[in-house]
């Protein structure tokens, strides 16, 4: 019965999350791309900041340092057993990149958190909804990283996203 009444509130958190795509286009923040050309040395990490080891902590440590721009839209967490969740979409190099992050309470893992911890500490992702999304872990923090583009500054922005994430002091 828990399984049943599980996938009908992921089926209708995707529905709406479908439904929301249509009308209007939505205008994105633009993440810029470092240049080495132009003389200006990119800033960060910043280890004399001290950030608190919450969700809020961890979005300013990632926005700080160039990770994400633009404002973070609360998720749907409780599908994966998280305590909280957040999105954040904006433009980088032409693409549209998504970096989904969300917190757990280690003292109150569910069977859906453990289930979701488990699959992405052994093989780098999860399933929901029948879809392997690969995730990457820190502590009590998951991050979900999306760009379709695989060129090199989008590689390279990837990777430096996921060293930042993981280098974020709990």
């Amino acid at each position: 019965m828990m399984k049943k009444l599980s996938i009908f509130l992921c089926a209708g958190a995707l529905a709406l999350t479908l439904a929301g795509c249509g009308g209007q286009v939505e205008q994105l923040e633009t993440l810029e791309a470092p240049s080495s050309s132009s003389g200006i040395e990119e800033q960060g990490p910043y280890p004399d900041i001290r950030y608190d080891a919450t969700l809020d902590g961890l979005c300013s440590y990632m926005k700080d340092n160039g990770a994400v721009a633009g404002e973070s839209v609360e998720m749907s967490y409780k599908e994966i057993g998280a305590a909280g969740g957040v999105r954040y979409r904006f433009k980088f190099d032409g693409s549209t990149v998504q970096a989904e992050f969300y917190q757990f309470d280690p003292d109150n893992l569910d069977q859906r958190a453990q289930e979701c911890l488990s699959s992405v500490k052994e093989k780098g992702f999860f399933t929901i909804l029948g879809n392997e999304v690969p995730a990457v872990l820190n502590g009590d923090f998951l991050m979900i990283y999306t760009d379709p583009d695989k060129d090199e500054a989008n590689a390279a922005q990837a990777e430096k996203v996921e060293a930042l994430f993981k280098d974020f002091q709990q």
